[in-house]
C-alpha cells in the first residue's frame, strides 16, 4: 500500500476517532440527564424513554495502548508516516 493511501486510512480513522469523542463530549455538556452508560442503572423519568447510551468498553478501547484502536498508537504510526514522507521529499 502506498503512504499516500496509508495517510488517508489513518486520517480517516482519526477524523472517526474525533468526532465520536466531540459528539459525547457534546452530550455530556448539554444534555447530560439523557445520558446512560451501557451496564449501568439508569431510571427513565430521568433519562427518558430513549437516551443516548455510552458504551465504555469502547471508549477504553480508544485509550487503551494494547488496542489496536488507541488513539497515541494511531497517531504514532500516523506521526511516523508523516516523517517518513518528509524525509523522502528532495
Amino acid at each position: 500500500m502506498n503512504e499516500a493511501v496509508d495517510r488517508e486510512r489513518f486520517e480517516q480513522s482519526l477524523m472517526r476517532i474525533g468526532r465520536k469523542l466531540q459528539s459525547i463530549g457534546q452530550l455530556l455538556d448539554q444534555a447530560p440527564a439523557h445520558i446512560t452508560a451501557k451496564g449501568f442503572a439508569a431510571d427513565d423519568a430521568v433519562t427518558g424513554g430513549r437516551p443516548v447510551v455510552i458504551d465504555l468498553d469502547e471508549m477504553r478501547e480508544l485509550f487503551d495502548p494494547a488496542s489496536p484502536r488507541c488513539v497515541g498508537a494511531v497517531l504514532a504510526e500516523y506521526h511516523a508516516l508523516l516523517l517518513r514522507e518528509r524525509q523522502q521529499k528532495p
